[in-house]
This record gives C-alpha cells, structure tokens and sequence, in this order.
C-alpha cells in the first residue's frame, strides 16, 4: 500500500522537482550510483524498473544509519534539526500562499488562458496544505523527546545484518513519507506559481491585452520573467549536480581510508607485509580520488590477508624450529 502511494505520487513529486531539471543533467546519474546498492539489497534487483522508489533511498539510508549506529546526541540533534525545517516550510508555504493571493488579483487574469488561474488556484491550495502539515508534524512529532522513542518511530521493524552479523532496525517508508510531505508539497507551491506567472504573461503578449503602455510592453515583461528564471536556474541546478559528483568522488575515498583501517588492523604481524599494506593501500586511496583504477579492491584485500596468514605461518614454523633445536642441544 506504501509503495502504491509512492507510485500514484511519483509524477506529481517529478513535476515539482521540474524547477532543479538541470541538476539531474549536470550531476550524470551521480546520485544512483551512490544509492543502488543499499536499493536493491532492500527492494531487490527490480528496483531499477521502480523509478518512484529511488527518490527516497538516499533518505531511508541515511535514516537507517543514524537509528542504528548514531548516538543519542545525533538522534537529538537529527529530530531538533528536522523541527526547524518544519517551520521554515511553514514560513515559506506562508509566503507562497500570500503570493498566490496577489496572483489571483492580477490585471487581466480573467481574459488569459484558464491555465494560469489554475495553477495559481492549485499553488494556493498547496502551500496552505504545507503550512498545516507542517504545524502538524511539528506537534506531533516533536512530543517524542527521548532518543529512543524517536528511533522506534523511524523504524518499521527489524532485519538481519549480514555485514554486522545482528539484527537491526529498518527505516520506515511511511515515516519517511510524513517526514517528507511538506517539503515535497511546497516545492509543488512553488513551481506552479512559476508555472502560472509565466503562463499569465505569455498569454498576456500573445492576446495583446492593454496591461502595459507600449506596443512591445508585455513582450518585454515576459523576456524580463524568462531571463532571470532561466539564468537562475541553470546557475544553481548546475552548481547542485556538480556537487553531487564531488559527493560521489569524497564518498570514494572515504570507503578506501575506511577499507585501508580494517587492512591495517589485520594485518599486524609482521612488519613487511603491514609495509606493502600501507604502499598499496595508498595506491588503492589514489586510483580512487583519481579515477585511476590501479587494482581492484577486493582482490587487493584478499591478496593481503594471504600475505598475513603465510608470515604467521612462517612465524610458526621458526618457532617450532628453535624448540626443536633447543631440544637436540639438551640430548647432546
């Protein structure tokens, strides 16, 4: 049921997320790269045709960590931090629907084409639901106070971790869902007040209604909306899906240094071979932060464990040796 919701709301999200178009085209799928794993380990490999799940992945992750391996204080701070971006929400939902208002008061409305009375309608509606949902939320979610209460409500149930080998909590869609509505309807605001503007000056050139003085004054209102609209933007969609490349790159260094940490923990045996651990684990560092790909990681892992077992081996042996010729000394 969670899922078709999802599904029956996918368009609509899509629509409002219409404004940041260009992010997704500068950042070349960044974000599902990150997100694919954790996807399909939790919906399974379809995920990929189930487009209307993806949106939310990186969020259920990031939940997901922090209810099972963040602090109390981050829990906390996670639910003080949400509280007050609920009332930004609701202050911005605010300002949309005072906007909307003025927008129905427009000169001419009533002769453009029905579309951007509509979507003024809709944007007013919209914002006002985000200010309710967003008050809402604030009293409701804000009485749990204890890290524990807040974990229970983030979780839908438990599961079996095979990297940490012990039952967890899973994130919950449905309160990830409630957590999400007012950003996702104020966002909806917002695009179709654009929408609707710049429906109402276009029609307004193309009718040639007496708004301005001038024989080209609302062509040029119009140019004056489209100019900045666009410039803007593409500037921050572009500097947005920029960034999330970077993200991609810093989270692949991180996984390596990481990685580096757990090889050097085993691999304490011998001086040599923590040595070679140190000079290929760098190599492995820099082929990531490059692109370079030097080795597999996975191969160079299991290279160095057997590097590991052989010197303990070795170590072995020449003790085994030493009481062996202790022993001949003591017969002769």
């Amino acid at each position: 049921m969670v899922e078709l919701f999802s599904f029956l709301g996918f368009p609509a999200r899509v629509a409002g997320r219409a404004l940041l178009a260009f992010r997704y085209v500068s950042n070349r799928g960044a974000t599902a790269k990150v997100t694919g794993d954790y996807a399909e380990l939790r919906f399974g490999r379809t995920v990929r045709w189930r487009p209307w799940l993806m949106i939310d992945v990186k969020e259920l992750e990031e939940t997901e960590e922090l209810i099972n391996r963040g602090t109390d204080a981050q829990v906390e701070s996670w639910r003080v931090s949400q509280l007050s971006v609920c009332g930004m929400i609701a202050i911005i939902g605010a300002l949309v629907a005072s906007a909307g208002v003025t927008a129905l008061q427009l000169p001419g409305l009533e002769d453009c084409h029905f579309v951007a009375r509509g979507t003024f309608v809709m944007s007013l509606i919209l914002s006002l639901m985000s200010v309710f949902f967003s008050g809402l939320q604030q009293s409701s979610f804000g009485r749990a106070s204890e890290a524990r209460d807040l974990r229970l409500w983030l979780a839908s149930g438990g599961f079996w971790n095979d990297k940490t080998l012990k039952t967890e909590l899973r994130s919950s869609m449905v309160a990830h869902m409630i957590l999400q509505a007012p950003f996702e309807i104020v966002v909806m605001s917002i695009t179709l007040f654009v929408v609707g503007l710049g429906t109402y000056l276009g029609s307004s050139w193309k009718l040639d209604l007496p708004l301005t003085t001038g024989k080209d004054g609302n062509r040029a209102v119009l140019i004056a909306f489209i100019i900045p609209t666009v410039f803007v933007l593409l500037m921050y969609g572009h500097m947005m899906g920029l960034k999330d490349r970077e993200l991609v790159k810093a989270a692949d260094v991180c996984d390596a240094q990481m990685m580096a940490e757990q090889m050097k923990s085993k691999v304490s045996s011998s001086g040599d071979v923590e040595a070679i651990a140190h000079q290929e684990v760098d190599n492995a560092i820099l082929a990531k932060s490059t692109g370079v790909v030097v080795s597999e990681l996975s191969s160079l892992r299991e290279a160095l464990q057997a590097a590991a077992d052989a010197q303990r081996k070795c170590a072995q042996a020449n003790e085994e040796v030493a009481r062996q010729y202790e022993r001949l000394l003591r017969v002769h």
